[in-house]
């Protein structure tokens, strides 16, 4: 099995529930003694299950990342923000549906163009 090391890049979602104390909080769990660890991480999961409920409590929450509402410009969008947390392989994958989607879309637009008369 291919396993890949990625850097660390925090997504939207993330940039809206994490604090940097609950970065500090996470930093302490592997020098805890084994029996401590457990139920401390839990609190942390626990903080920031908080921080979501919050964040939805308060007036509607938009994470939209995207600028249009084209389903198929989203969905682009959407595969080449999650390109970045996938091993080289996944990447290839990902690439060769963003140019079948893009063939897709340019054949779509000379097919239904006007034509001239």
């Amino acid at each position: 099995m291919e396993q890949e090391q990625n850097e660390y890049t925090p997504t939207a979602f993330d940039i809206e529930t994490q604090s940097r104390n609950i970065q500090m909080l996470k930093t302490i769990v592997p020098y805890m003694d084994s029996a401590r660890q457990k139920g401390f991480a839990l609190m942390i999961k626990f903080l920031e299950l908080r921080n979501v409920a919050a964040m939805f409590q308060n007036a509607p929450v938009s994470l939209s990342m995207c600028s249009t509402d084209d389903p198929s410009e989203k969905r682009m969008q959407l595969l080449n923000d999650i390109k970045r947390f996938c091993t080289p392989a996944e990447q290839d994958s990902i690439d060769m549906m963003l140019t079948a989607f893009q063939m897709f879309s340019s054949y779509d637009m000379f097919m239904h163009a006007p034509t001239a008369e």
